[in-house]
């Protein structure tokens, strides 16, 4: 394995873009995670994918994954709904599920035109409301399903697979029932996971790779590679997407998780720089690191 890079772009300036991924290319990189516009409801042209495959051709660089947008955020924190949004695929309005639907085959469609297999997608959990409408679990997932099995044939034409992310938002026993319902409902070629090493750190610590990798070993077909110091106040705490380190963080026992998992792709890192850090010294860290991962396979 190698290592590939996350891209997202807080600019929608298209030079941004390109100057991104010339970036990554100059700092040795081969392989690109496409996350800009992973939120909300834009929808590519096709003259825009077009683009994004010459850009990729003519600086030698592929995509390993590309991350789909959930559509519009319904989901307040804490696993609240709040109201009713354009483009959920989640929504029980059937006008605005289609939508989400509709929004996620515009993901799939710019993954094939950059040549990636897998879309990785949010599916947030509205667990308070499950907590007080226990009913409203079977009407949630029911939505959730329909939606999916709409997508299935759509995506195994194309050679293409969703993989669900684990979050940090719901309690850890909520995500493996999430992930089991869908994998029990949905053959590999369609459904794997997004490992996300931060995020299932902040929900089991360092026992993430026996509560989540190991156990779904044979799903794991993306993967989002960062570290954080756990919940608390301060730099390197919470969501922080830290360059993974040789500093308590679980990375041994990770890597030897993917040996024994389906996952063959490139190491992808999901990180971001410090504040007083040129892009130049981040990326270096960022490659740097990616080697170290790999030597430890």
């Amino acid at each position: 394995m190698n290592t590939t890079f996350d891209v997202w772009h807080p600019s929608d300036k298209v030079e941004d873009q390109r100057l991104s991924l010339e970036r990554l290319a100059a700092a040795g990189f081969s392989w690109i995670h496409w996350t800009h516009e992973y939120d909300g409801d834009y929808c590519y042209a096709p003259s825009e994918m077009q683009q994004l495959r010459d850009w990729l051709d003519e600086l030698g660089l592929k995509a390993g994954a590309l991350h789909a947008s959930k559509g519009s955020d319904r989901h307040g924190e804490r696993g609240r709904i709040a109201g009713h949004y354009r483009k959920d695929f989640t929504s029980e309005l059937e006008p605005n599920r289609q939508a989400g639907v509709h929004l996620i085959k515009n993901r799939i469609e710019l993954a094939s035109a950059m040549g990636a297999k897998e879309v990785v997608l949010h599916l947030y959990l509205p667990y308070e409301v499950f907590r007080r409408d226990p009913a409203y679990r079977e009407v949630f997932y029911g939505q959730v399903f329909r939606s999916f099995d709409e997508l299935m044939p759509w995506c195994q034409e194309r050679g293409m697979r969703i993989c669900v992310e684990n979050l940090y938002e719901a309690p850890g026993e909520l995500q493996i029932e999430e992930l089991t319902r869908l994998f029990t409902r949905y053959p590999s070629d369609f459904m794997g996971l997004c490992l996300d090493t931060g995020h299932a750190n902040l929900v089991w610590g360092n026992d993430f790779v026996d509560r989540l990798a190991k156990p779904f070993a044979d799903r794991i077909y993306a993967v989002h590679l960062h570290e954080n110091k756990g919940w608390g106040w301060g730099p390197g705490y919470g969501d922080a997407h830290m360059i993974p380190s040789d500093n308590g963080f679980p990375w041994k026992e990770l890597m030897a998780a993917l040996k024994n998992s389906v996952y063959e792709g490139p190491l992808m890192l999901e990180v971001g720089m410090e504040e007083d850090e040129t892009v130049g010294t981040f990326l270096k860290r960022a490659m740097e690191a990616g080697d170290w991962l790999n030597s430890l396979q």
